[in-house]
């Protein structure tokens, strides 16, 4: 009964799994509608992304979304990784504060993981400060203490929505860009991203 149980959710997560090779592109913003344009900062990892904003005073604020046992225990066997794909788990929000970096070149600093690419993108201040404020407010709200991570240099709160196929670190990214005013086509599930108007690429 239990491997009927499984393969019907593998038979459910086909599609997804299908979608893996596609790319996610990323499409700026018109100009008109950045009444203040600043610098933000896609890193691609590899296999994950995260986002690096500004933090309006000087500094770098990086956000970052994974599943809990994998990002923050290090849990990174078959089993943790066919269980994250195939049920909803506990799911983290990571923020790196980074007061004393505010070039791309430093980045390195920030991302002890490894970076593949940094793009280096335009939005508006105001969108930017916005999206920042709800990722503080929703990290603060967490009801457990961060727990820091050395390998990702991020501290890791329990995020309240839990970590699926269809809601994971690069699918988040996605959205944290949506909400900044980028259209995002396609899928970067494996954080294959295909950057349009790139100020600059690492």
């Amino acid at each position: 009964m239990r491997r009927v149980l499984v393969a019907s959710r593998l038979v459910r997560l086909l599609p997804v799994i299908l979608l893996v090779g596609c790319v996610g592109r990323v499409v700026a913003p018109l100009p008109q509608n950045i009444e203040q344009p600043v610098a933000i900062y896609l890193l691609d990892h590899g296999r994950h992304a995260s986002l690096v904003l500004p933090d309006g005073q000087g500094g770098m604020v990086r956000y970052s979304f994974g599943e809990w046992r994998w990002y923050v225990e290090g849990r990174r066997n078959l089993l943790s990784g066919a269980v994250a794909l195939l049920w909803p788990t506990q799911a983290g929000l990571g923020r790196g504060l980074y007061p004393e970096i505010d070039e791309p070149e430093q980045f390195e600093r920030l991302a002890p993981e490894g970076l593949e690419k940094i793009h280096t993108l335009q939005a508006d201040a105001g969108s930017v400060q916005t999206l920042r404020r709800r990722l503080d407010a929703r990290f603060e709200a967490a009801d457990a203490e961060p727990v820091e991570s050395e390998e990702f240099g991020l501290a890791f709160v329990p995020d309240p929505r839990r970590y699926s196929a269809v809601h994971q670190s690069n699918l988040v990214v996605a959205d944290w860009l949506r909400q900044l005013g980028f259209e995002v086509l396609g899928t970067p599930w494996f954080s294959r991203w295909c950057i349009e108007s790139d100020m600059q690429a690492h």
